[in-house]
């Protein structure tokens, strides 16, 4: 039977026990025990996998760069599939082997747009639907738009009741520029929504009516959009989830959206229960990451600073994805 004893980090605390392998179970001991450094794997509750292909995005406004007719849109329509399929699924095969096992992906180009991510393990695709006829077929984990500003407003209110028909995720973008689009986006009692991090003044609202936040604090920062006053609130939420936005622009791997988010946030126990808040939303189970202590856990006094602030690949001995 192959064993991991060490020392469980967790944003409540730390426990001592052991990780049984073959049954992907940690069992608390009394004894302490600290030979590894062992974590749940991490859920990034935010991605566009379908632009990884498109590297070296070019540093022009949010909405010249992945506004409706922009300059992602128009690399992606001359841009193959199977070309785009390739890079989407070598990002997630890299960043799993970063601890990262689940990526909720947002999905550009109706039905079509499935095909780029179609059976890869870890990703659970949120389909953009072109009409309500297209919803009522699409198999997907849910359905997700931009912005209200980009689309019908009646086409998504339609697909938000198929989507609540189907018991399915709907997931919408608010609050990443202005406030214009939040009161719109927060009528359609979205299931979580991505960003809101330019408007700050919605985010209580948004709390006391339990919708989970999406925070791509790397993304923010490419676009000129960090607000550590909507970091700090969201720091005391349990709702709030920590994604990575567009591969063109940032890795999709939660190691590096935490180190970064550490530093602009304030409160690494908040970014680590961030980074693992998405199994416990959307019902989905985690695995763990077995950490050695040759490198970055090398005499640290703090397990869980280490973790967010610095853990690398070098650190990782195993991965058990669920």
């Amino acid at each position: 039977m192959e064993v991991y004893s060490g020392i469980l980090v967790t944003h409540e605390g730390t426990f001592h026990g052991d990780l049984i392998v073959n049954e992907m179970v940690f069992e608390e001991s009394r004894v302490e025990k600290d030979e590894y450094v062992i974590t749940r794997t991490f859920f990034n509750a935010h991605t566009h996998l379908g632009d990884a292909a498109l590297r070296e995005a070019p540093r022009i406004e949010l909405e010249r760069l992945v506004g409706p007719g922009g300059y992602k849109h128009q690399m992606l329509a001359k841009t193959d599939l199977a070309v785009l399929r390739e890079h989407a699924i070598a990002e997630v095969e890299r960043c799993r082997n970063e601890g990262t096992s689940h990526f909720l992906d947002f999905r550009e180009g109706g039905k079509a747009g499935l095909d780029v991510i179609r059976g890869v393990d870890g990703v659970l695709a949120l389909a953009r639907p072109e009409s309500v006829e297209e919803a009522e077929e699409i198999d997907s984990f849910g359905f997700a738009y931009s912005s209200v500003r980009d689309h019908d407003l009646k086409l998504i209110e339609d697909v938000r009741e198929v989507a609540r028909r189907r018991k399915k995720v709907f997931g919408i973008h608010a609050g990443e520029r202005d406030c214009g689009d939040v009161d719109s986006a927060l009528a359609l009692q979205p299931d979580f929504v991505v960003h809101l991090n330019m408007c700050p003044e919605m985010i209580k609202e948004s709390i006391e009516e339990g919708i989970p936040i999406v925070s791509c604090v790397r993304s923010n920062a490419f676009f000129d959009l960090l607000n550590k006053k909507s970091y700090a609130l969201l720091s005391d939420y349990d709702l709030w989830m920590l994604g990575t936005d567009n591969a063109m622009i940032s890795t999709a791997s939660m190691l590096d959206e935490m180190h970064f988010a550490a530093y602009l946030v304030g409160n690494e126990k908040a970014v680590l229960r961030a980074a693992f808040a998405g199994y416990e939303i959307f019902n989905i189970e985690h695995g763990y990451i077995v950490f050695n202590r040759n490198y970055s856990f090398r005499r640290t006094s703090d397990p869980l600073l280490t973790l967010v602030r610095r853990a690398g690949t070098r650190d990782i001995e195993k991965i058990l994805l669920p």
